[in-house]
């Protein structure tokens, strides 16, 4: 899904080298050849040390196996933890078939430290920082137990980090540093020194609700583990990046480049394009005229869908994102289908903060069938219709400030759908402007995609018909979707398509 290149801007200020420098009060697998100190440490079950890219590290071969560290700092009211961290094979999104499970329920589980004894059984812990592998592979860090969904959906809280479509190369040494000030619901997470996720931003007052067991563990067959630092203060970004460097020996510009690129909003790339005659105007509405609302059908029970004087304004409820609740969000379909190259811009603007909106692209069928046309029409507004029915489409979710994805910045993330592909993900340096006007644009031509918010590419990718995630999408339906807490306004809708034919002739059946 993405490379991993890395590149570091000095800013000229000077630090004292004694601020940029802890000590960890507790450290596990250091280079050493055994882990095996039972008076700090346990190893249970099989268990062999690598070494590769000039580290040693500890790999559990079973999943019954662990190791136990029976010290840490979790518990204390600040504090830090670092890790290094590699995987054996590539980690990425694949298609989940029902029978991966046989044999153990926790396959898409990959802890890198937790205090549920069995390692892999993340969810019985009270803490656990691992990674998680489905249609969008990710880091996720909770201090509380349960289910990651349960926790970010139904019951939001602070202590709780999701960094969203995370891609793991194998044989590549990662530090994974975490930071946390319990009293001051501040919670971050750095991989190789670069800040990638912090605490939800949208929470309500909802505080930390577990404390952590007197050990922590580690295990599953595909990692391995290196050098685990606990800290009794918050480490600052400075300090990491000190530390990362200083231990890294594997250090790649390249890496770092990308990591700044996808989780750092630097660098950037402008778009321009412009139609010419060859593009055919589909749509062209401003929403700011009643009768316009007749080019759409509207799927959900959104809390207002209007024309008003400034545009066209699209409210959802503002309450937890519960499972009840699912339904009271919406989609806005277009009546028209579109076929061919593509191109879709409008304007809109974010009135309250906390929402998701995402726009939805060549939508048809499974087999390009009209599905608003030959099925009865949708009336739900889950979001089952983007991933989970008889609906190919592409969907770029432009703007997201929900907890499943590190909301302190502006993510863009592109997926092909029903097939669960994620295709592109990238975020900007802030979060996006309230109550101000914001272009989107979203450009495709044969099997290239290309999205930009303000004339700044957030997502673009080179689609594939041949790896198994279904053909290049080229026709259908497109919908503007809002999920719970979205209040937006939308203005200056245009659509145009540019033919894959020479001709296309109309036929009308006898009847």
């Amino acid at each position: 899904m993405m490379k991993r290149r890395i590149f570091l801007i000095l800013t000229g200020v000077i630090i004292s080298t004694s601020l940029l420098t802890a000590q960890p009060k507790y450290q596990y697998l250091q280079q050493i050849s055994t882990p095996t100190d039972t008076r700090t440490c346990e190893l249970r079950g099989s268990a062999r040390m690598v070494k590769t890219e000039g580290r040693e590290g500890l790999n559990l071969t079973s999943i019954h196996s662990a190791f136990e560290m029976k010290q840490h700092t979790l518990n204390e009211n600040e504090g830090a933890v670092s890790m290094w961290v590699m995987s054996l094979e590539d980690l990425a999104p694949y298609p989940l078939q029902e029978g991966m499970s046989m044999g153990s329920p926790y396959f898409r589980n990959y802890p890198f430290l937790t205090d549920s004894p069995d390692p892999m059984n993340v969810d019985a812990g009270n803490f656990k920082i691992l990674f998680w592998n489905n249609f969008h592979p990710a880091i996720r860090v909770q201090f509380d137990k349960g289910n990651f969904y349960e926790e970010a959906f139904n019951y939001p809280h602070q202590a709780l980090i999701s960094v969203s479509h995370f891609t793991f190369p194998a044989h590549r040494w990662y530090q994974f540093t975490l930071t946390w000030n319990h009293a001051e619901e501040r919670y971050a997470l750095y991989v190789n020194g670069i800040l990638i996720g912090r605490e939800n931003q949208f929470g309500h007052d909802l505080k930390r609700r577990s404390v952590t067991g007197n050990s922590v563990f580690v295990g599953g067959p595909m990692l391995c583990f290196s050098d685990y630092r606990f800290y009794d203060q918050e480490l600052t970004g400075e300090m990491i990046y000190k530390d990362y460097r200083e231990q890294a020996t594997n250090y790649s510009p390249d890496e770092e480049h990308e990591l700044l690129y996808t989780y750092a909003g630097k660098f950037k790339k402008p778009f321009s394009f412009k139609t010419d005659r060859t593009w055919t105007p589909e749509l062209d509405l401003s929403l700011q005229l009643p009768a316009q609302m007749d080019h759409f059908y509207i799927q959900g029970e959104p809390v207002k869908a209007e024309i008003t004087p400034e545009g066209l304004l699209l409210q959802t409820i503002d309450a937890e994102y519960t499972s009840p609740l699912r339904n009271k969000q919406m989609y806005l379909w277009t009546n028209k289908m579109f076929e061919g190259d593509l191109y879709v811009e409008y304007e809109f603007k974010v009135l309250r903060p906390g929402g998701l909106s995402l726009l939805i692209l060549q939508a048809t069928g499974m087999n390009r069938e009209d599905f608003m046309a030959d099925y009865p029409r949708k009336t739900s507004g889950m979001m089952t219709t983007v991933f989970g029915e008889n609906v190919r489409n592409y969907h770029w979710e432009y703007y997201r400030e929900m907890s499943d994805m590190s909301n302190d910045r502006e993510n863009s993330v592109l997926f092909k759908n029903p097939y669960y592909r994620p295709l592109s993900f990238s975020a900007r340096e802030k979060p996006i402007d309230y109550d101000k006007w914001h272009k989107l644009q979203f450009l495709q031509i044969g099997n290239k995609l290309v999205g930009a918010i303000d004339g700044v590419i957030m997502v673009e990718f080179e689609e594939d018909g041949m790896v198994n995630s279904g053909p290049v999408l080229t026709s259908g339906h497109i919908a503007i979707r809002c999920m719970v807490h979205t209040k937006m306004l939308f203005r200056n809708l245009k659509v145009y398509n540019r033919s894959q034919f020479e001709a296309v002739r109309e036929l009308q059946a006898n009847k």
